[in-house]
């Protein structure tokens, strides 16, 4: 199975793919889009800054270079929904990509892998799509968490989920902690995604929306409401 970590940073690319890289039958890759009005030269070059103050330089570089070396980093210097970018990513013939990045995907881009593309979504689908979700969740009383699914144009709308985990809160006191310690997950649930999508059994679960709802940004009064759940 070959999988592209799509990754709007360096950084996060190279964490989600050692996460997977030990998979049997997996050969993963990463692709660096171009993301934001900033020029991703001129992003990813103050990120190696960046890192280079940072404990963890040598170990990250040298993952980098790994990666660098067997051809296994792939760069999109037009948007992602550029015709350009999906020929390319067409050409490279990925049966998977993995969401890493701070974009809308057009169907166009998600026809260009082959499975389709997964998003690790800090919400319990279907009855949670959306923003804001594990605010939401909180504030109705609801168990938070994580799910797994191949996405589609729409907003959390795609057909497929691989896996949920319910996620507690607890320990959380604010917002903030709660969607930090859901995010921190995703690499492990992609993992976990992953390594289920190659059992032979393996069967999805409907993402039966009709169960659920679309939700928006969360207030600051109702986000301050959340905290104070959160905190007690």
């Amino acid at each position: 199975m070959r999988v592209a970590v799509i990754a709007g940073s360096i950084s996060a690319g190279i964490r989600i793919a050692k996460e997977i890289e030990h998979i049997p039958g997996v050969d993963v890759s990463v692709v660096l889009c171009n993301v934001g009005m900033r020029s991703p030269l001129l992003r990813w070059s103050r990120e190696l800054l960046l890192a280079l103050g940072s404990l963890k330089w040598g170990t990250f570089t040298a993952k980098l270079c790994s990666y660098v070396r067997r051809g296994r980093v792939f760069i999109l210097r037009r948007p992602l929904e550029d015709p350009t970018s999906i020929q390319y990513l067409r050409s490279l013939q990925f049966d998977v990509g993995l969401h890493a990045a701070n974009v809308i995907y057009r169907e166009a881009t998600i026809s260009a892998f082959r499975m389709g593309i997964l998003n690790a979504h800090i919400g319990i689908l279907p009855k949670y799509r959306g923003r804001s979700v594990a605010q939401w969740s909180i504030l109705q009383g609801d168990p938070t968490g994580v799910t797994v699914f191949f996405i589609d144009s729409g907003i959390d709308t795609g057909g497929r989920i691989v896996l949920r985990e319910f996620i507690p809160s607890k320990g959380c006191n604010d917002v903030e902690a709660l969607r930090n310690r859901l995010f921190s997950c995703a690499d492990r649930l992609y993992r976990q995604a992953l390594e289920a999508l190659g059992r032979p059994e393996f069967q999805f679960e409907r993402n039966n929306i009709s169960a659920g709802k679309r939700y928006y940004v969360m207030s600051k009064m109702l986000t301050g409401v959340v905290n104070e759940i959160l905190s007690n």
